[in-house]
């Protein structure tokens, strides 16, 4: 051995980007560059194949804050560059578990349970009738117990939380307009304790997010931000380490907002509260830490990190557009909701591993990691004990956290951080630039631009263009159901309705009051009229739909079940394969998954050497349609036969398994109706189908 230096490639010529290129145009025989290898993302920008150092043009964190005027001074982000997270690093982001079973003594047994086995906070969801102020005899009588749990009083408050240190594990709360009242709740519980000086509670009053997602508001939106700048005025001095906002952008994103819509929502959303704040007379860097972020995460992995980062990023920005240097920004993510799938659900868990993972190496400093029963149903113990451990595998196994931005200086990375930023940074400033974000509630502009990004997705969804796997490619028609905890609800509510009421007391509006009276047993629904009166001022209006990426999927897929159930058999379709099993196959297979992703059980084969055959076997087969399956050549021979002897033995729909090309006259002449291929819309063709054999 020498000291000299290896120099592992020297005897190759140096690479660079033209010379990559050329080598990969040539391997492409012709095919376009931008459309074989360049990713267009729904954002409006592309995803280069490959990147190198000189894509990084200087500081990617160059965005002019212009369109931001406001009245008081900003807060920044920790870490020289704004995408360092130090604090998860050292200890490790928050792992949050989500609660909402209707029952209090159930939940918590179940938190006792998540915080023994690694859980370090909760959020608490409370059900329709506390999130609305109704209380268990709401005006609507049947929203008790749907949704969350059954809190209405600091009873049962104290029942959910028995044996939980407040102190010691933060509790967060999803009460929706409720909020407040729940908020004087926990106050009150949280007193009882012997040192709650360093507790971190997030009371997550979030009365935008709440109005567009549930559609209402129990005052007018001006209203409702002058109030939440006096709660966190509030909420500061009383719990100094708590927080008291958040900017829930999550139903944004579950409606269908891209991930750079989503941010520059979140922005809008948070420069709002934030002004609200310092008018209230906060500190400006108080303020600041007074907010943290709900951000949804869904399964492009790399887009996950980018936002997080690119978020930290231009909230950064704007802090510092008022002088504010060194507050860091707290940032909560949760698997979307969208993600999640009902059909197939043991995927799901994959889909959460890759938003958690996302999550910590953007540098979350709490991840929720939803069950793999999340659409189905509330979770039992086994779902979320696999959701938690999801997040302490990646922590304790993989060291996730231990590296402060892993992905930064990933020329990749960088990029797609610095395109994300760049394109949410021009949709805030044209939010702002029309008049803030209750403007663009109000005025419906968001909704629609929202309602239209959705269906670009669904139409990308519907012809594969995005795969969902179980859902829309091999699908299982046989799996085992999943079942969930199902919980007696008319039990519940007689519970509640007869238990002695609470006390008939005039109750203040400041929050102290509102804490004073909750110690005494005042009930969720007293405190909100106390402090609301009877709504006359409320806003109402249409909440944002909540889609998930498979729902047209399995809206066919209960149809061909329910149509099961009732007559023994599901929806089925004949495979008229041609030939030999290995000509045959791809095509057979890429049948089977294209309408069992609608439910309808594909009828199987070896193969037919003939029309005759063919027509036998389907005529045994019970089916009423039938697809012809097998290689080009094969069509050009046999596919005519094949259809004529399917017409004759019944066939009352005839597909073939393949693009037509110039032969669609000669094979619809033949008696074939129609084709399927890469790019066909699996949900409008399967629903036909289903239409065509009648099921309901």
């Amino acid at each position: 051995m020498t000291d000299q230096s290896l120099k592992l490639a020297s005897e190759f010529p140096p690479a660079d980007y033209a010379a990559w290129r050329k080598l990969a145009e040539a391997a492409l025989n012709g095919a376009p560059f931008d459309k074989k290898l360049v990713m267009h993302l729904r954002d409006g920008f592309d995803v280069q194949p490959i990147y190198t150092a000189d894509d990084l043009d200087g500081d990617i964190a160059q965005i002019h804050p212009s369109l931001i005027a406001t009245n008081s001074q900003l807060a920044a982000d920790a870490g020289p560059d704004g995408n360092t997270n130090t604090t998860v690093a050292a200890t490790g982001w928050d792992i949050r578990q989500l609660h909402a079973h209707p029952a209090p003594k159930t939940v918590n047994d179940a938190i006792l349970e998540d915080l023994e086995s690694g859980v370090t906070s909760v959020l608490l969801r409370l059900d329709h009738a506390a999130r609305f102020g109704h209380g268990p005899d709401g005006p609507d009588g049947d929203d008790a117990g749907l949704g969350g749990v059954m809190i209405y009083n600091l009873d049962d408050l104290n029942h959910t939380l028995n044996g939980v240190y407040t102190n010691l594990a933060p509790i967060a709360l999803d009460a929706g307009a409720a909020t407040i009242p729940c908020a004087a709740l926990l106050a009150a519980r949280m007193a009882r304790e012997d040192d709650v000086s360093d507790a971190t509670p997030a009371f997550n009053l979030d009365p935008l997010g709440t109005c567009v997602a549930e559609g209402f508001c129990p005052t007018d939106l001006a209203t409702a931000l002058t109030q939440a700048g006096g709660f966190a005025r509030t909420i500061s001095t009383k719990f100094p380490h708590g927080t008291a906002i958040t900017v829930n952008s999550t139903p944004w994103y579950n409606a269908g907002a891209t991930d750079s819509m989503e941010l520059a929502i979140s922005l809008a959303t948070g420069l709002a509260y934030f002004r609200a704040m310092v008018d209230a007379g906060m500190d400006g860097a108080k303020a600041a830490t007074s907010i943290t972020f709900t951000i949804a995460i869904g399964t492009d992995f790399f887009a996950g990190i980018a936002k997080l980062r690119a978020l930290r990023l231009m909230w950064r920005r704007i802090l510092q557009a008022s002088g504010i240097e060194g507050c860091a920004i707290t940032i909560n993510a949760i698997s979307a909701a969208q993600i999640i799938s009902k059909v197939d659900p043991w995927v799901n868990m994959l889909r959460t591993t890759v938003t958690s993972f996302a999550a910590g190496l953007g540098g979350a400093n709490s991840v929720i990691c939803l069950p793999y029963d999340h659409a189905i149903g509330l979770p039992d113990g086994f779902s979320r004990r696999i959701a938690r451990n999801t997040q302490l595998i990646l922590q304790e196994e993989s060291n996730v956290h231990r590296v402060i931005d892993p992905a930064g200086g990933a020329w990749f990375i960088e990029n797609l951080t610095r395109d994300l930023a760049q394109h949410a940074w021009q949709k805030f400033q044209a939010i702002e630039g029309d008049g803030g974000i209750i403007a663009a509630i109000e005025n419906g502009t968001l909704a629609d631009e929202i309602a239209t990004s959705w269906t670009n997705r669904a139409s990308r969804l519907a012809t594969r263009r995005d795969p969902l796997t179980g859902v829309s490619e091999f699908p299982n028609l046989a799996e085992a159901a999943v079942t969930c905890d199902v919980p007696d609800i008319a039990a519940l509510r007689a519970a509640v309705q007869n238990r002695p009421g609470t006390p008939d007391t005039t109750i203040g509006t400041s929050f102290d009051d509102l804490v004073t009276a909750a110690a005494k047993g005042a009930s969720i629904k007293q405190l909100f009229n106390a402090l609301y009166g009877d709504g006359a001022s409320a806003t109402r209006m249409a909440p944002l739909p909540m889609h998930r990426l498979s729902e047209a999927f399995e809206a066919n897929r209960r149809r061909a079940s329910a149509h099961q159930h009732e007559t023994g058999q599901p929806p089925k379709i004949f495979l008229c394969n041609i030939g030999k099993v290995a000509d045959h196959t791809a095509r057979a297979m890429f049948a089977r998954n294209f309408f069992g992703a609608g439910g309808i059980d594909a009828i199987g084969n070896n193969g037919f050497s003939s029309g005759h055959d063919a027509a036998n076997a389907f005529r045994q087969s019970g089916a009423k349609i039938a697809i012809i399956c097998g290689s080009d050549t094969q069509y050009a021979e046999h596919a005519a036969e094949m259809a004529k002897s399917l017409n004759a033995a019944g066939a009352s729909k005839i597909f073939l398994a393949g693009h037509p090309g110039d032969n669609r006259a000669a094979f619809e002449a033949a008696g074939i109706n129609d084709f399927i291929f890469v790019g066909s819309d699996v949900v409008a063709i399967t629903t036909a189908v289903l239409d065509h054999l009648g099921v309901k």
